[in-house]
Formats: C-alpha cells, structure tokens, sequence
C-alpha cells in the first residue's frame, strides 16, 4: 500500500495533476498584476495574495478533496478628467474665464499683405 504524507506529492495529484498548473499561473497572473503596478508607482509597494482551499470529506474511510483558489491585488488606479462647470450645468473642457489662444482670430489688411510678400 502506497501511503502519501508529503503536502507536495498530494498538491501534484489533485485534479489529476491539474490544480498546480492552475494554480501556478494563479500566481504568475498575480506577480504581473503587482509588476504593473510597480512599474506606475515604483515608490509604493504593491501587494497580492493568493489563497488555496482544500475542503475534506471523509465517510467510510475514503476521503474527497474539494479545491478553490482566489487571487486579490489592488485595484489599479484610474486616471482624473477635468472639465469646467459652465451655464446650465454643462460641463467643458475649456476654461470658461480663459479665451482659446489657437482658435480663429481677425487678420488686419496689413498682416495680410506681409505674409503674401
């Protein structure tokens, strides 16, 4: 009779050999998660958990694992928009106390006529 007491050895045969490639990229879904993160923030350290369950049923000497796992990282942050409250409660995204410097503007005849030179 073969016995099995290692927690390796029966990580490796749950699901029939299924759950450790699982739950391996698990983990290297979550680490690129946390990179991401990083690479936004490098100053803040960013943090990730992985949890296991394994849940036992034993009736009449035979014993079933159930297994689920779950990942938690944080949330990613989102950028702000601007925009600037206007008559009616409208909103823009130009100031409305400031004139658009790049919009159309008058031409006196006599810049005309320099720029024709």
């Amino acid at each position: 009779m073969k016995k099995i007491r290692d927690f390796s050895q029966i990580i490796g045969m749950l699901e029939n050999g299924q759950l450790n490639p699982a739950l391996s990229a698990e983990v290297a879904d979550t680490l690129e998660k946390l990179t991401a993160l990083s690479d936004q923030n490098p100053a803040a350290t960013h943090k990730g958990k992985t949890t296991l369950t394994l849940e036992f049923a034993v009736k009449d000497g035979m014993v079933t694992i159930a297994t689920a796992f779950e990942s938690k990282t944080p949330k990613r942050p989102r950028k702000n928009s601007v925009f600037w409250v206007v008559e009616d409660g409208a909103l823009s995204t130009e100031h409305p106390r400031q004139h658009d410097m790049f919009g159309p503007r008058p031409v006196s005849s006599t810049e005309g006529e320099r720029q024709t030179q």
